[in-house]
C-alpha cells in the first residue's frame, strides 16, 4: 500500500512538473481547448445523478492537468500519461474503479471512462418521510405529491457501490433535493442516509415562504338562515383550520382540491343534504386562508334577522324580521317579509317584488299592508363586505339610507340615517 501510493505521487509529480512547460513538439501543435468525458460503467447503469457527479469529477481532473497544454506533449507519451489519470480516477471516484480508460488528444480532447463498481452494492432502500407539525389532514395534501418518492429514491440508489453514496454526496443529497423540488417546490428537505446494502433514507420535509397561520369561513350568499347551516360551516371550519403550517403557495397549487373538499364536507351535512342546498366554495390561500361559501335554493329564499339600534330616540329600537322569497325567472324575487317589534309590540307585513341586475344593483318595490304604504327600495353592494342600501316610502315622503359592514357571518353592523328620525346606528344579527 505504501509503495503504491509513493509510485502515485512520483507520476502525479511527474505529470505536473512536464505539464508546467509549454513549448510545441511541432509547428502544427496546438494547446488543449477542452475536455469532454465520457463515462460508463461494466454492469448495468449509471443513475443521471452519479453519472452527473462523475464527469463533473473527470472533468476537474482533465480540466486540471490538460486545459492548457500543449496536446502533442501528451500524445507523444500518452500510455504513461493514461495511467496517472487512471489512478487519479480510481482515488477520486469512489466505490468505483477505472476499468478502462481511452483518451483522444487534440484541442478538443476526448476522454472515455468505463468504471467497475467495487465492494458491497446498495440492494434495497427504505425511505422514511418526516412531515414535521402537520396535521394528519394537511399531510395528507402533502402526501399526494410525495407518495413516488420512495420509489425514485430506490431507482436513484439501487445498484450503487455502498461506498459510491457517501462520496457522491449529489445522490442522497442534491439530487434528492432537485428531485423534490420538482414534486414538491413549496419544501426543502433536509436527508439522512444511513448507507449499506440495505440503504436507510430519511427525509425531513421543512416549508418555506409565508405559512398559513390561521383561517376563516365566511358566508358570501346564502338563501337559507345562516342558523340551519351552522353544524354544517363548524365542521367545515375545522377542517380548513387543519391548513394551518402548510406553505401558502402550497395551498394556491392544490387550491381546487382543498375548495373541493370543504365543498364535499358541506355536501355531507344532513340539512344541507336533505332540502338540496347548492353550495358551492372560494378558497383564497393567504396567512390568513378564507373558505367564502355560497349556499343557495333553487327556488326559495328565506332569510331572518335582528335588529338592535342605539341612539335613535323611539320605541322600535329592537325589531325581528323574516323573509320568505320566490324566485321567477333568473333574475326576479317576488316576497313576504314580516317585521316584528317587541315593546310596545308592533308588526309591519310587506309584499313585494325585486329584479337583481347582477352584482351591481338590486332594485325593487314593495308595500306596507299594516300602514297602507308604498315602498321603493335598491341596494348597491360593494365587495363582499359593503353596501349600501335606499328606501323610499311614499305615503310619508321619507328617504332612509342605511351604510353597512359585514363585520362576520352572524353580525352586520348600520349606519342609518332617516329623514324622519335622523340618524343612528343598527346592529344586525343574520340569524
Amino acid at each position: 500500500m505504501h509503495s503504491s501510493l509513493k509510485q502515485w505521487m512520483m507520476r502525479a509529480g511527474f505529470i505536473l512538473f512536464v505539464s508546467s512547460f509549454s513549448f510545441p513538439f511541432s509547428t502544427e501543435a496546438a494547446p488543449i481547448r477542452q475536455v469532454d468525458v465520457h463515462v460508463g460503467v461494466t454492469e448495468g447503469d449509471l443513475p443521471p445523478a452519479v453519472e452527473k457527479r462523475i464527469v463533473s469529477s473527470i472533468s476537474s481532473i482533465g480540466n486540471r492537468i490538460l486545459v492548457g497544454k500543449e496536446e502533442d506533449l501528451f500524445r507523444l507519451n500518452s500510455s504513461e500519461y493514461n495511467k496517472v489519470l487512471a489512478d487519479i480516477i480510481n482515488r477520486v471516484v469512489i466505490g468505483y474503479v477505472v476499468s478502462d480508460l481511452t483518451v483522444n488528444y487534440g484541442s478538443d480532447t476526448s476522454l472515455s471512462v468505463t468504471l467497475a463498481p467495487v465492494g458491497r452494492m446498495i440492494h434495497k432502500v427504505d425511505t422514511e418521510i418526516d412531515y414535521g407539525n402537520l396535521s394528519p389532514e394537511a399531510r395528507r395534501y402533502v402526501e399526494e405529491e410525495t407518495k413516488d418518492i420512495p420509489g425514485l429514491m430506490s431507482n436513484l440508489l439501487i445498484g450503487l457501490p455502498v461506498d459510491s453514496v457517501g462520496w457522491a454526496e449529489s445522490v442522497s443529497q442534491s439530487a434528492g433535493r432537485d428531485m423534490l423540488h420538482q414534486l414538491l417546490p413549496e419544501f426543502t428537505a433536509n436527508f439522512e442516509v444511513s448507507s449499506g446494502e440495505e440503504t436507510k433514507v430519511k427525509i425531513y420535509l421543512i416549508p418555506q415562504g409565508q405559512i398559513v397561520r390561521s383561517s376563516a369561513v365566511t358566508f358570501e350568499k346564502t338563501t337559507v338562515p345562516r342558523l340551519l347551516m351552522l353544524r354544517a360551516s363548524e365542521e367545515t371550519e375545522f377542517a380548513l383550520e387543519h391548513l394551518q403550517g402548510l406553505p401558502v403557495n402550497f395551498v394556491t397549487r392544490k387550491q381546487g382540491e382543498i375548495s373541493a373538499e370543504m365543498n364535499r364536507i358541506l355536501q355531507e351535512d344532513s340539512f344541507i343534504k336533505k332540502y338540496g342546498i347548492a353550495t358551492e366554495t372560494r378558497l383564497i390561500p393567504g396567512e390568513m386562508t378564507e373558505l367564502k361559501i355560497n349556499a343557495l335554493t333553487d327556488h326559495w329564499i328565506i332569510r331572518t334577522e335582528v335588529w338592535l339600534d342605539a341612539g335613535r330616540d323611539g320605541n322600535k329600537n329592537t325589531a325581528f324580521e323574516g323573509l320568505l322569497g320566490h324566485y321567477v325567472g333568473k333574475r326576479d324575487t317576488i316576497f313576504g317579509e314580516a317585521r316584528f317589534y317587541p315593546g310596545p309590540m308592533d308588526w309591519d307585513i310587506y309584499g313585494g317584488w325585486y329584479h337583481h341586475f347582477g352584482s351591481v344593483l338590486d332594485l325593487g318595490y314593495k308595500y306596507n299592508f299594516t300602514n297602507n304604504e308604498n315602498h321603493v327600495f335598491g341596494v348597491i353592494p360593494f365587495g363582499d363586505r359593503f353596501a349600501l342600501r335606499y328606501d323610499r316610502d311614499f305615503k310619508n315622503r321619507n328617504d332612509e339610507f342605511r351604510f353597512s359592514y359585514k363585520i362576520h357571518n352572524y353580525m352586520t353592523l348600520e349606519y342609518v340615517y332617516n329623514d324622519e328620525d335622523g340618524k343612528w346606528l343598527r346592529i344586525i344579527a343574520n340569524l
